[in-house]
């Protein structure tokens, strides 16, 4: 047992010895054949979200909106967000709840779906197509609900 020890304690004075102080050479090492290659840093360009991402900027304009337009008074209605759009004072102006002046016929309106967040764009174009009663000209032959016609229970 001695004889490890002692050979133990001749080694690392020899290594001592061996070292000159400045400069240590410590360290651990492996190198077999060629050095390995410099690694390579690929920059990925910063063009936005992945494809599985929520739309936002440009992706986002291209979704359309979804809308309620009451002729009659001539009010839209962002489905999804539940604002008003409506004429004030000769200017559109945009709220989440109506004014008491403006009515709403909740049975006449039309279901639009357009490209932009400002639907008040196409009023012109949407007031001459309904006209004030939530359909285009020529709605198509209907069968109507029989009023007048002496069908249902109160023929005489």
């Amino acid at each position: 047992m001695k004889k490890v020890l002692l050979t133990g304690i001749g080694t690392l004075l020899l290594a001592g010895c061996a070292m000159d102080g400045r400069n240590p050479n410590v360290g651990v090492g492996v190198s077999v054949g060629n050095p390995a290659p410099e690694p390579v840093i690929v920059a990925t360009p910063r063009g936005g979200p992945p494809p599985w991402a929520p739309a936002h900027g440009r992706r986002a304009k291209e979704v359309r909106y979804r809308y309620q337009y009451y002729p009659a008074s001539g009010v839209y209605v962002n489905v999804s967000t539940g604002s008003y759009f409506y004429m004030n004072g000769g200017s559109w102006q945009v709220g989440m709840t109506l004014p008491s002046t403006f009515m709403l016929d909740r049975s006449n309106y039309v279901s639009l779906e357009l490209e932009t967040d400002r639907p008040y764009l196409y009023f012109e174009e949407h007031k001459v197509k309904y006209k004030g009663n939530g359909r285009p000209d020529n709605p198509g032959r209907g069968r109507g609900n029989g009023k007048g016609k002496g069908h249902g229970r109160d023929r005489d």
